[in-house]
């Protein structure tokens, strides 16, 4: 099939109605109020992190939980992730990722994430409180045709405030269309599609979760016939409730991966853009009003990676870093984790 008519095959029917779907389950889960949980609107991951959040189309392995999760039925084998993060206000990131390969072209993963900080003081005589959020999500994605590829992912979460608690159930669901021309990839995802969230029982407000859309388009090119390239380009919609930056306007993220050293030694890069065309004030490109708060970080972002092979495991050190711009912090953002891909090991 020439290129041309590529773009009218079925599986991209396909994926324009799950784009509608996806549309309309968005719209259902809203309602009225702020959203919450920020263990939602950060980048989870290293590699992801390293690349300003660009993971929807090109995400292959357990961190694409987080994006999109039809990214692990790339998933060969097993895979386990452990990672800390440290962010500004001294907030602090746990991160645990397990997935394995089931049958052909099939994978399952959990994750869990605990989000803590130090004792918030009041600075009104009252005692400090403390917050903390723990999320745990379960993953499966299948691949459905030559290049069609959909996941699902259920989560739920526990987070505390001062004293109060609240629980929320949301879902994921994502689809990739790879093999294209010139070695495309496009990647659709919605997330956190659920419950809202009500700390005070005897107060009626709740808290929606910040739902966001994701659309990807990546490529994925071999230099010197050994040194892999991936690049993305998503476009995000978040929720458009609430005064957070992450809650209004639109983002674009662009992000790339490069294989210095086949196997051995990766660099990446990101630029992450938030309230495109509104960056400090007036209306995005759609038309909606958006106040400009300015970003907490600078809008680039930097990682690499170390791997070591071994006989039957490769062992990655992965590190992210955020900086910080110095007009709302000065606290730059970090993040290590070890990687563990067990070519040989299959649980299912």
């Amino acid at each position: 099939m020439c290129a041309h008519n590529a773009f009218f095959h079925p599986r991209w029917k396909t994926l324009l109605a799950f784009l509608a779907v996806l549309g309309a389950s968005g719209a259902w889960a809203q309602s009225p109020g702020t959203t919450t949980a920020d263990i939602l609107k950060i980048n989870n991951g290293i590699r992801p992190s390293a690349m300003g959040g660009a993971y929807t189309a090109i995400g292959d392995d357990l961190y694409s939980v987080n994006y999109n999760p039809a990214g692990i039925s790339y998933i060969k084998a097993t895979q386990l992730v452990i990672y800390h993060l440290d962010s500004i206000a001294d907030i602090e990131y746990e991160y645990l990722a397990f997935g394995t390969a089931w049958g052909l072209g099939n994978a399952l993963a959990a994750n869990l994430i605990y989000e803590h900080m130090p004792p918030i003081d009041n600075q009104n005589g009252n005692p400090a409180v403390n917050a903390d959020d723990l999320l745990g999500s379960l993953s499966y994605a299948g691949k459905f045709g030559d290049n069609f590829r959909l996941g699902a992912t259920v989560k739920l979460l526990y987070s505390n405030l001062a004293g109060f608690s609240a629980t929320a159930l949301a879902f994921d669901a994502g689809a990739i269309l790879d093999r294209l021309p010139y070695g495309m990839k496009v990647g659709l995802s919605i997330q956190n599609v659920g419950t809202s969230m009500t700390f005070d029982p005897a107060d009626s407000t709740s808290d929606s979760l910040p739902i966001y859309i994701r659309l990807g388009v990546g490529t994925h090119q071999v230099i010197d016939n050994d040194k892999d390239l991936d690049f993305d380009v998503d476009l995000i919609k978040p929720s458009t409730q609430g005064s957070s930056l992450l809650d209004q306007g639109l983002q674009l993220a662009l992000g790339g991966e490069y294989w210095v050293f086949p196997r051995l030694f990766a660099v990446r890069a990101g630029f992450d853009l938030q309230n495109i065309g509104a960056l400090y004030g007036g209306t995005d490109a759609l038309g909606n009003s958006a106040p400009g708060v300015a970003n907490a970080f600078d809008n680039y972002t930097l990682g690499c990676t170390l791997t070591r092979s071994f006989e039957d495991c490769d062992l990655s050190v992965d590190i992210a870093y955020d900086p910080a711009n110095f007009t709302s912090t000065t606290q730059d953002t970090f993040s290590f984790g070890l990687y563990f891909n067990f070519s040989q090991l299959r649980l299912l």
